[in-house]
């Protein structure tokens, strides 16, 4: 079973609905095929804690991590980050520095990135990125 990493804008675009090609490629999943990076978690629990309804947004959290896992970034994870980072600067092309950290975890394991923000993360080689907003 392929397991696909959804980046933050994706899983922002499942919640509030913005996308019915989206919705369409979510439930089409099997159980248990989709992740998130704790970087991502981490990103929406800082979005849920500005917004202006916090219990709302964190108990929408609540249950969408009931099924999605939640990846631990880990050492090899980390390395890859460090590795995509320092080839970006040399290109004079960086990444934002969670979208560093959540394309380096995808690259270290294997995992396709499901990302509308195919601009950004393009720059880095080897990332295979999808866009489930479109048909």
């Amino acid at each position: 079973m392929t397991t696909w990493l959804l980046d933050t804008n994706a899983v922002i675009a499942l919640v509030t609905r913005r996308s019915e090609a989206l919705l369409r490629k979510v439930e089409s999943c099997e159980p248990g095929a989709l992740a998130v990076s704790s970087v991502v978690a981490h990103e929406l629990y800082f979005g849920a804690y500005r917004s202006q309804r916090v219990d709302f947004n964190l108990e929408t959290l609540r249950l969408l991590f009931t099924d999605l896992e939640i990846l631990d970034l880990e050492r090899e994870d980390a390395r890859a980050a460090g590795e995509i980072r320092a080839e970006l600067a040399r290109r004079g092309t960086p990444v934002g520095p969670y979208d560093v950290l959540i394309a380096g975890q995808a690259m270290a394991r294997g995992l396709p990135l499901v990302t509308n923000n195919t601009a950004e993360f393009e720059r880095v080689a080897g990332l295979r990125l999808e866009d489930w907003t479109k048909d």
